[in-house]
């Protein structure tokens, strides 16, 4: 995948061949540019071609703008005061000491300003007047800001650039094969090409070895011989070796003085001596000739057209391969496939889910109908209070509580039953009650006073074990306050460990459902790039190749596996899309917040009057009087 993306990256739009034939291509390239408009349209809303979707903007802008014609040459050999000399004003800085450090495109403008391009797509203007800043000043702030700068256009009030758009590049840089270059991207914006080269100057190899790449290309320029001012016209030798040199690069050579031209400006008179020396209306006649010559210029744009579609095929080719579209794809194409053992999962999760529900359920109302201390006892020895230790002392305390409760009501009971027996044998033998035999006049009967005596032995003992009792009660109260906080913080616990399980869950659902819908979301950023590749199609096919006067045998060969190619290609993902939205997204409705607005927690709310049983009196001392 790496090599590809180093194939894009490595596509230039290479430059065409100019064809010459004088046709009338008007209403083609009107209807041209409004179809690649539409186009630039759709592809802007991707960012993932974004450098194929900047060129095809460059074609079409170069194609409803003037007649574009680059300006090249060594450093020193005067490209720039040729411009000026052509705009009659010093726009740029001749400044020999410093070349023209950023490419530059100059045309016309109402308003004059300047507009930097940089690198990372962004646009600014400037007053005119900073035109140095850009192109030649020696600050360090300015040459921090060339090195972020693709190229600048300056826009100027002058009757020349309603005819063509000129382009003053940067002096030929030399690469690591001794082959001089221009930056392509602007190279490729021109319909013309004028060379200068500097009388006095040696024309180096590297210059030749562009100029012959370009002639493979049938890319012709028009060579000027700037410094007629230092040619001696009697010797017309020195222009011969010129000649020799370039003779088979360029399509004719020109002698021209910016020297004297610029002078002539300074002297504001177009007509005195100097400027017709200088023959810069002659560089004016040939801008001329270029600017009326659509049909070469409409057969320049078509091929760059055609590279761009090139460019486009491979693009498109590799994009199934490159990020993010391959793990989109992927991650929409595997639960597509995999939607039945999806569904089964689901089904197990809300199974789970269920048994969650009834589970947080009967936590959360475990407390509701706890009104004793039995029944605190009860819920307490479940799970998951018994395995508390804190909770387990006081369960064991208040069980030996109510065991030592259970024990005194006996004895309680006991005492009472012995008491009326006694009570009813005494009537029947004396005729009285007990008590009456007790506070009242009686006669001795030692029986009787006997089992009184027992009674209050039985007496003694209830009066200790309710005094045993009431520390014990106390006792536990005093527990029961630390206990109960602690029996809510249980069950809280308990619920919010379901609860985690609920988010689990809900977690994994929401994560997977996001991942879907993220994907979906960036494979739809394709959607532009399907639509121009369908428009693409039709457009070439039904309009380009069927208007046959632009196109050569071998552009239309060309055209046509292009569009085999782009046709090939196939994104599956709309398919895939239309399935998922059949099926819809896991169900993920808000378990957890139905589960605790329809369970509320009820706390423990028993109090120390529930945890105190209530407990009759020992009964009091049987006294006999003796008197």
């Amino acid at each position: 995948m790496d090599k590809d993306l180093m194939t894009v990256n490595d596509l230039k739009e290479e430059l065409p061949v100019v064809r010459w034939e004088y046709e009338k291509p008007a209403e083609f390239l009107q209807k041209f540019v409004v179809k690649l408009r539409y186009l630039n349209k759709l592809l802007s809303k991707n960012s993932y071609v974004r450098e194929t979707t900047k060129i095809l903007k460059y074609i079409i802008q170069d194609a409803t703008n003037n007649t574009i014609v680059l300006f090249a040459g060594m450093t020193d050999s005067g490209k720039t005061s040729l411009v000026n000399a052509l705009l009659k004003r010093p726009i740029l800085s001749t400044n020999v000491a410093v070349a023209t450090e950023v490419n530059t495109i100059i045309c016309y403008g109402e308003k004059e300003k300047v507009c930097a391009h940089f690198l990372d797509g962004q646009i600014a203007s400037f007053d005119i007047h900073q035109v140095e800043l850009f192109t030649s000043l020696e600050t360090s702030s300015a040459k921090i800001l060339r090195d972020s700068l693709d190229f600048i256009e300056i826009y100027v009030q002058n009757d020349l650039l309603k005819m063509v758009t000129l382009i003053d590049t940067t002096p030929l840089q030399i690469s690591g094969n001794d082959t001089a270059y221009i930056k392509e991207s602007i190279l490729n914006r021109a319909d013309d090409i004028f060379w200068i080269f500097k009388y006095g100057l040696p024309i180096v190899p590297e210059e030749l070895k562009l100029l012959e790449k370009i002639k493979g290309k049938n890319i012709i320029p028009l060579g000027i011989l700037n410094g007629l001012d230092l040619i001696d016209l009697n010797h017309k030798d020195s222009i011969s070796s010129y000649e020799e040199q370039v003779s088979s690069y360029v399509r004719d050579l020109i002698c021209i003085s910016s020297k004297e031209a610029l002078e002539s400006v300074s002297l504001k008179d177009d007509n005195d001596e100097k400027w017709r020396h200088s023959q810069i209306d002659l560089v004016i006649k040939e801008l001329e000739k270029t600017a009326n010559n659509q049909a070469k210029r409409l057969a320049y744009l078509t091929e760059r057209f055609i590279h761009w579609l090139k460019r486009f095929q491979t693009e498109i080719e590799i994009i199934p391969e490159r990020e993010p579209y391959q793990t989109s794809f992927l991650t929409l194409k595997e639960y597509v496939e995999h939607f039945e053992e999806r569904q089964t999962i689901e089904a197990a999760q809300n199974s789970y889910t269920l048994e969650l529900s009834v589970k947080y359920e009967k936590q959360s109302t475990i407390f509701k109908k706890v009104d004793t201390l039995f029944q605190l006892i009860q819920v307490i020895e479940s799970k998951p209070f018994c395995d508390n230790t804190q909770l387990f002392t006081f369960n064991n305390q208040a069980k030996q509580y109510l065991l030592r409760v259970r024990e005194y009501r006996k004895l309680r009971q006991e005492y009472t039953h012995i008491y009326e027996l006694l009570d009813k044998k005494h009537q029947k033998v004396n005729g009285l009650t007990l008590l009456k035999f007790i506070f009242g006049k009686r006669q001795e009967n030692e029986y009787f006073v006997d089992q009184i005596e027992k009674l209050n032995e039985r007496q003694q003992i209830l009066e200790k074990k309710y005094h045993l009792l009431k520390i014990e009660e106390k006792n536990l109260l005093k527990s029961f306050e630390k206990t109960k906080d602690l029996l809510n913080k249980v069950v809280q616990e308990q619920l919010a460990m379901i609860l985690k399980d609920f988010s689990t869950i809900e977690f994994q659902r929401n994560t997977e459902n996001a991942k879907i819908q993220t994907a979906i979301k960036k494979l739809k950023g394709f959607d532009s790039i399907v639509e121009a590749q369908s428009f693409i199609l039709k457009f070439v096919s039904d309009y380009v190749l069927k208007e046959g006067y632009i196109l050569t045998k071998e552009e239309k060969t060309k055209l046509q596996e292009m569009l085999q190619a782009i046709e090939k290609t196939v994104f599956d993902y709309p398919a895939y899309i239309e399935q998922y939205e059949q099926m819809g997204p896991i169900n993920n409705v808000e378990i957890q917040k139905m589960i605790i607005e329809k369970n509320p927690f009820y706390s423990c709310h028993i109090t120390e009057d529930h945890i105190r049983v209530q407990l009759d009196e020992p009964p009091k001392i049987l006294n006999l009087d003796e008197e």
